[in-house]
């Protein structure tokens, strides 16, 4: 009794405080120090703390519900004062319910660390529960989501027993466990996934000699209230757990009751969750499966050509003419007409090919299918399938916790300390609790068969959308491909048309510059040339002496001919002085790249 009461009064320590415990030094101190690092996020403000409890007590014929805040704590567990001579010990209820919430498996608990620790000193709670108790808490990502697992601390024989503290009815041979099962529920405030896995961690202890049993459960709010089912199934008559307190052997059978409550939720929503995984599945990929794929149709398979015909001074040759069995371009490119289509220079036979002569590109099966298919379906299909692999995990780890809870029990029915008259008495209760998690262990392989064919399926669908995404980049990188040869064929045929304006330009300059002289000259003297005094009033003839001059004609090409020299050296010096300084402008430029 001493130990017990320096325990509770060391419970700022716990689980160091432990009277009987298993656990190394070193282990008890990470323990403590985990929580001291975890104080802020694992633990809720005062001010919102409560704690349930259903109690049934001695000489009582139901179960009495209570909600303890902080402040009541001890009062209601009847803790050990400071001043321990002072302290009154009760016994422990027959059967105890301690209930432990969180807003969501993702926020801290209504309870305070002082809260904790002063009910796992009173009742000595197990030290490796910390480890289930560490995945709630403040979090943005989820952290040990995971995780779950079985610890036992099972006394049977005489050697084995704890403290034996006779004023609270523990004798200190009993069977102590706690572990951590998963389960997925609805979650209809998840628009875009209105389903949650979620956790629940448990601590049992059954006093073999007393009968007595206390139990301790953590569950966010969210989804199934364990509190709930285990207030319904020990308040109804027809309840598994109901009326069944009045001797140590019926107390058993309500434990291995309470026990496959836990398990049946572990295992109760995963039919319709792989249901609805399937759904989703299917509504994304099935079209996939009849999806066609075909050849690219075009009103003209011919690839652009430019023929002398259609420019009179241009001709190019097709640029795939060698290969004719590859297939065509999606673009279709048609000839230009013969027929001008737009007034141009002399020698055109009309203007470069226009956009809109240029053919629709064809439709493929997949890009006729790219508004259904894009890479938003691939993401989903990966967000479904990581859900699958989470389902596989948390199954196949429910499953191991299963056994381990049933082989435990199966070692204490079997062992030589367990009470004979237990054994004897609840041999049908167990035979049916063992039968009855064989099923759930059946139905939890069945859906984790279901799980690992969807996982499959989903990699085969994977495999087909990729494959189909790839097609239509394929084929739309063709068509860029198709629409950029078109576009430099265009921008060269311009280049040639430009190259042959130039030319004309050249020409045309010529002339000017030929009859430039001449014309100046001309003007100048017109009036001069009209001072020649026709004195006759004959008819006058083309050789005649007054209307032919050669004295004239010799000064006009005294003047013309040097004019004419002078104007083409200077427009052939401004041509050379012009292609210097492009020389010179090209040469800086490379030097500068360089």
């Amino acid at each position: 009794m001493n130990d017990f009461v320096q325990s509770c009064t060391a419970a700022a320590t716990y689980p160091k405080n432990l009277v009987s415990h298993r656990e190394y030094q070193h282990t008890l101190d990470n323990y403590v120090k985990l929580l001291n690092e975890r104080d802020n996020h694992l633990f809720g403000p005062e001010r919102n703390a409560i704690l349930d409890f259903w109690d049934l007590v001695d000489g009582a014929a139901n179960f009495r519900f209570n909600q303890t805040k902080a402040e009541h704590l001890e009062n209601h567990l009847h803790f050990p004062p400071s001043a321990p001579q002072t302290w009154a010990p009760q016994l422990d209820p027959i059967c105890r319910y301690m209930f432990m919430h969180a807003p969501n498996a993702r926020d801290r608990l209504l309870a305070t660390r002082k809260m904790l620790v002063t009910m796992a000193s009173y009742h000595q709670i197990m030290a490796p529960f910390l480890d289930f108790l560490f995945s709630f808490g403040k979090q943005h990502h989820a952290k040990d989501f995971f995780f779950t697992g079985f610890h036992h601390d099972t006394r049977l024989s005489d050697f084995e027993r704890s403290a034996t503290i006779s004023a609270l009815g523990r004798s200190g041979c009993a069977i102590q466990l706690c572990y951590s099962l998963r389960s997925v529920e609805a979650s209809p405030s998840q628009e875009n996934w209105p389903w949650s896995v979620r956790g629940t961690a448990t601590h049992h202890t059954f006093d073999l000699e007393t009968g007595r049993a206390n139990w301790l459960m953590v569950k966010g709010r969210g989804g199934t209230s364990m509190k709930e089912r285990i207030v319904t199934e020990t308040s109804l008559q027809t309840g598994l757990t109901s009326n069944k307190y009045d001797s140590n052997s019926q107390r058993f059978g309500s434990t291995l009751s309470t026990h496959l409550l836990l398990c049946n939720w572990s295992a109760e929503n995963w039919r319709w969750y792989i249901n609805y995984m399937e759904e989703e599945v299917q509504a994304t990929t099935l079209p996939t499966l009849s999806v066609t794929v075909s050849k690219p149709q075009t009103e003209s398979s011919s690839n652009p050509t430019f023929t002398r015909k259609a420019t009179g001074l241009l001709t190019k040759a097709p640029t795939h003419k060698s290969v004719p069995t590859k297939p065509q371009s999606a673009i279709a490119m048609v000839p230009i007409p013969a027929k001008p289509t737009s007034p141009g220079p002399p020698g055109t036979q009309g203007g470069p090919p226009s956009l809109s002569t240029v053919a629709k590109a064809p439709n493929f099966g997949p890009s006729k299918a790219g508004s259904k298919f894009s890479f938003d379906d691939l993401q989903k299909i990966e967000y479904i399938e990581e859900k699958a692999n989470q389902a596989n995990l948390v199954i196949t780890l429910n499953e191991k916790v299963i056994k381990a809870l049933v082989k435990h029990y199966d070692s204490v029915m079997e062992s030589s300390h367990f009470p004979d008259v237990i054994r004897q008495e609840c041999s049908s209760e167990y035979r049916r609790f063992s039968e009855r998690i064989l099923d759930i262990c059946t139905d939890v392989q069945s859906q984790k068969a279901r799980v690992e064919t969807l996982l499959r399926l989903l990699a085969d669908r994977k495999t087909l959308l990729y494959g189909i995404l790839e097609y239509q980049n394929i084929e739309a990188s063709k068509e860029l491909s198709s629409k950029s040869q078109y576009s430099a064929d265009h921008v060269e045929y311009m280049t040639q048309q430009m190259k042959q304006e130039a030319v004309f330009m050249r020409i045309i300059t010529l002339v000017t510059l030929f009859f430039l002289p001449g014309t100046f000259v001309s003007v100048s003297c017109i009036v001069k040339f009209q001072e020649i005094n026709l004195v006759n009033n004959a008819a006058q003839t083309l050789m005649s002496t007054d209307m032919f001059q050669w004295q004239s004609i010799r000064g006009f090409f005294a003047l013309t001919i040097p004019f004419m020299v002078l104007t083409f050296s200077a427009a052939y010096g401004f041509y050379r002085w012009s292609k210097w300084n492009d020389v010179k402008g090209h040469s800086r430029q490379a030097d500068d790249m360089a």
